[in-house]
């Protein structure tokens, strides 16, 4: 007489059910902690060099520390924070020569996505970014920096993502992180916000134009602009 072996059912325990809510919750967090830590890093809440006060942060928060501590982690890989042995977690600070060799490799970067670009952009790309562009213009007649500089970051990866390369939308990422640090000292004036954003209006037309000599040049330009307010905004507080 054979017996059936018994089958083991496969249902999901209630335990393991909740562990993964609480895996899911712990990485919201994390995430929501991230985004306030850049959030404060780009409104100069926290500048460069500052130390990021955990416990003061988890409090107005009202989470525990752990979830901090995780993004700090996270943003100390995305190129954002640095830590420093016994002392926490600090907004990383950049030297002028770091800052310069970074915009001359965004320059070569962006001329190449300029390239790429004005043979792949689309015309509903195209219509975003001139949108973006209207935008960046009306934040700079409100004089909303914050604003302008939100979309800023998001015209130059929305640049980058008409390329439909994705090993250099990547790259770019990488280097966007860092260029966060540093990119809102040369856009503090209303006259630079204006210069910027006729740059980009000229990017935008390159790259309708589908000549990718013209866009290349346009975009390598414009990044190159952008190292020129920098350099004149840190002698300006130099002088200050």
């Amino acid at each position: 007489m054979s017996v059936t072996p018994l089958r083991r059912h496969s249902a999901v325990t209630p335990t393991s059910a909740e562990d993964a809510v609480e895996v899911r919750r712990a990485q919201s967090l994390v995430s929501i902690c991230e985004n306030e830590i850049e959030r404060m890093i780009l409104d100069a809440d926290l500048e460069m060099g500052a130390r990021v006060n955990e416990l003061a942060l988890a409090a107005r928060l009202g989470i525990s520390r752990g979830p901090v501590r995780e993004a700090c982690r996270s943003l100390v890989q995305a190129g954002l924070l640095e830590t420093k042995a016994n002392r926490g977690f600090f907004v990383r600070r950049l030297t002028q020569k770091e800052v310069i060799d970074l915009y001359d490799l965004r320059a070569g970067l962006m001329r190449l996505a300029g390239e790429l670009g004005a043979r792949e952009v689309t015309a509903a790309q195209l219509t975003n970014l001139r949108a973006m562009v209207d935008t960046m213009d009306a934040a700079c007649a409100a004089n909303d920096t914050a604003r302008f500089q939100d979309i800023n970051a998001e015209f130059h990866a929305a640049l980058v993502t008409a390329t439909g390369n994705q090993r250099l939308e990547q790259v770019y990422r990488g280097l966007a992180n860092e260029s966060r640090l540093y990119r809102r000292r040369g856009l503090v004036s209303d006259a630079a916000m204006a210069s910027s954003n006729r740059e980009h209006r000229a990017i935008v037309e390159a790259m309708a134009s589908h000549d990718a000599a013209r866009a290349a040049a346009t975009m390598e330009n414009h990044i190159l602009q952008g190292k020129a307010r920098f350099l004149i905004a840190a002698v300006d507080e130099l002088e200050d």
